[in-house]
């Protein structure tokens, strides 16, 4: 099976792409959060933003690890190739698709399968069911066909046959570069 060769943002069309609840620190992201009324987003824990906050950290800290090069202090978020799944998050969904090939390998790194949930199915362990070796670590472009051999692609219709598979919808993959997003922001 071979890498999707592009990359899909979903955002909610009236507030634009590329927009991280974390990007201007935690009083602004409370104020954003606060506001979401409707959707998938609106039903978020109480302790979301700590979670998320302390997340981008730790995937941070681990693709620095592995030789990755940041230049933002928080990713934007990706899938790696179309996930139908993703557009029920919002309530007027848009999409931008870039390919995968204009960006830098060492500024994106990828989880199995979202990085929140492949996070938590490490750390707790009333998760287990769900967890594979791969959870609670990033990947570097490098890896995906290995990680892709090994786990296949996530699909809706493969979460929904398998219980262990579940809540495996897409991979995810963190932009840590503003240069490709700018481009496309405009064009938004």
């Amino acid at each position: 099976m071979s890498i999707p060769k592009y990359l899909f943002h979903y955002y909610e069309l009236e507030n634009g792409p590329f927009r991280n609840i974390t990007e201007y620190g935690h009083e602004k992201a409370e104020n954003i959060q606060d506001k979401i009324r409707e959707g998938w987003n609106s039903k978020r824990p109480e302790n979301y933003l700590d979670l998320r906050f302390s997340l981008e950290k730790r995937i941070k800290d681990h693709f620095i690890l592995k030789g990755g090069k940041p230049n933002r202090k928080d990713p934007f978020y990706f899938t790696l190739g179309e996930c139908e799944f993703a557009k029920s998050w919002y309530i007027n969904p848009g999409v931008i698709k870039i390919p995968l090939t204009n960006f830098k390998p060492e500024h994106i790194s990828f989880t199995y399968p979202d990085s929140m949930i492949s996070y938590q199915f490490y750390d707790e362990p009333k998760l287990k069911t769900y967890r594979k070796n791969c959870n609670g670590q990033i990947f570097l472009l490098n890896e995906m066909n290995d990680l892709i051999g090994e786990y296949g692609l996530p699909n809706e219709e493969k979460s929904q046959t398998d219980e262990k598979f579940k809540y495996d919808k897409y991979i995810e993959a963190q932009v840590w570069d503003d240069q490709i997003i700018k481009k496309y922001k405009t064009k938004a």
